[in-house]
């Protein structure tokens, strides 16, 4: 059987992670960030304390951020951070291709979630680092491309072409497209995604309810069980 890409990818990077995890000057320049008071003697033990495959915590989470605050100007932190995130990324590719989408190729999302490193708005949004930037990843590799693909195309003056913006900002209605979207890939019941949909459009579990003809407690106790599901799906990348 021929391997499949993304774990080729994987691996290639796993190698590289090991090259560099143990060099001495390396881990001491990793040390003198000072993003945590725990004593690390390489680079593998930075990455449990900042939550890599253990159990999540306040204190995983700030060391992460600590990172991500250097990984905008400082390449080295920027690869500690999408080794700490690797999991997520593979995760989110295999959902997708589970639920038959075929173009979520793992390569493009190394290359968008390198971006949603060095943009991460932590300032805006300090909890639940890693799971953000990989639905931020997630968002700028698959979700916004096909939403290119399905709009109506116009002109664009050619000197604007190389003008790059130095932060791609997505706003809290692009974000929560690519939550849905993301959720749908990864295998939410499609009526329990109408029903947010259908909340967001009218703002009123009350509309909501004599639209679809059920009871305003139904409508309201679907949508927190959805909620608390998309909180989790979203903890859990």
């Amino acid at each position: 059987m021929k391997p499949d890409h993304s774990s080729l990818v994987s691996a290639r990077l796993d190698r590289e992670w090991r090259t560099i995890s143990h060099r001495t000057r390396i881990v001491a320049t990793v040390r003198s960030w000072e993003v945590t008071d725990v004593p690390f003697d390489d680079l593998d033990e930075l990455l449990a304390l900042a939550g890599y495959r253990v159990p999540l915590s306040t204190e995983s989470n700030d060391v992460l951020l600590r990172i991500v605050q250097r990984a905008a100007t400082d390449d080295l932190a920027a690869r500690i951070v999408l080794q700490r995130i690797l999991p997520g990324l593979l995760s989110q590719v295999s959902r997708r291709r589970a639920f038959g989408d075929r173009d979520s190729g793992f390569e493009e999302l190394l290359g968008a979630a390198w971006l949603a490193i060095r943009s991460a708005r932590i300032d805006h949004r300090p909890e639940q680092v890693a799971a953000n930037i990989v639905r931020d990843a997630g968002y700028r590799a698959f979700v916004a491309p096909a939403r290119r693909k399905s709009a109506t195309e116009v002109a664009v003056d050619p000197r604007t072409l190389d003008e790059t913006p130095s932060v791609v900002r997505v706003s809290a209605c692009e974000e929560l497209a690519g939550i849905l979207a993301d959720a749908r890939a990864g295998g939410f019941p499609p009526t329990d995604l109408d029903l947010v949909r259908h909340l967001l459009q009218v703002g009123s579990p009350a509309t909501v309810a004599r639209e679809r003809k059920i009871t305003t407690r139904t409508v309201r106790n679907r949508r927190d069980r959805i909620t608390a599901r998309l909180r989790r799906h979203c903890e859990a990348a």
